[in-house]
């Protein structure tokens, strides 16, 4: 593995616990694939079973989401120098996707499947706990935000009925 890849996953908030162990970091990226896609590219799709994370590697993506009424809009744009990675649900379970991300320009993706993920936690789970936990630190994270936006959304339409 490349000095630019070791570099890129030190960076991501993900691994903050082993980013200073290089070989941590060595073997975890050992354990997924390269990808590129071109700009307009469709790298994930709502709706669809996933079981991968992506890690952005170059490039960047929008992610873009379907209304109840049909309407796609975007949700966020995520690019490479932000350190970012998308589908890391994939790592936890085999459901569908909640959102559609395409490549926004011509990007490359570390890309690590459940399937090795979890044998790799089996094998050397000193390095995949702590991946582990900062997921579900951030899944948490998610989840509060969620709440906390369901009851903005809740007392507004209180608010609305009331006035």
């Amino acid at each position: 593995m490349n000095r630019d890849i070791l570099s890129k996953l030190r960076q991501i908030p993900l691994f903050e616990q082993i980013s200073s162990n290089e070989e941590y970091l060595r073997e975890l990226g050992e354990i997924g694939s390269f990808r590129s896609y071109a700009a307009s590219d469709a790298i994930i799709k709502e709706g669809e079973i996933g079981d991968e994370m992506f890690i952005v590697l170059t490039g960047g993506v929008e992610i873009r989401k379907r209304t109840r009424a049909g309407d796609n809009y975007t949700v966020v744009r995520l690019a490479a120098e932000q350190n970012v990675f998308f589908g890391e649900l994939g790592l936890i379970d085999e459901d569908r996707r909640s959102a559609t991300v395409i490549a926004s320009r011509d990007s490359s993706f570390l890309v690590i499947g459940k399937k090795n993920f979890v044998e790799f936690g089996e094998r050397r789970p000193e390095i995949a706990f702590p991946v582990t936990l900062a997921l579900s630190r951030i899944i948490s994270a998610r989840l509060r935000k969620t709440t906390e936006d369901m009851l903005t959304i809740f007392d507004a339409l209180v608010n609305e009925i009331k006035g």
